[in-house]
């Protein structure tokens, strides 16, 4: 996988998550579950989490819809526990304000 980075992102509860940040065209090979974050640069778009992260990116065509938005990179925070997952979201959300709140076609 292409990673531009390894790096943390605090939560509003100032926990810091490992996170890796990958391209925005990144395509996820393995069932990956995880909280993934949508940048715009610096500036957060979009905080999700999938049982596989890659079926939501390519179903929802992320790269292609949020380009407009500036889409830059994907932030990815490993996590199997759905529980812990819903936990993370909403500590980042609170902390990071995204601009997007779905991402899903109807």
């Amino acid at each position: 996988m292409r990673r531009l980075e390894s790096t943390t992102i605090d939560g509003a509860s100032g926990t810091a998550y490992d996170m890796n940040r990958y391209p925005a065209d990144m395509r996820f090979n393995d069932f990956i579950a995880a909280v993934y974050i949508l940048f715009a640069d610096d500036k957060v778009l979009h905080v999700g989490h999938s049982d596989n992260i890659d079926f939501v990116l390519q179903k929802n065509k992320v790269a292609e819809s949020l380009a407009g938005d500036g889409l830059s990179s994907i932030g990815v925070v490993r996590m199997g526990s759905p529980g812990r997952r819903e936990q993370i979201v909403a500590d980042l959300s609170e902390a990071l304000s995204p601009s997007i709140d779905s991402i899903t076609q109807d």
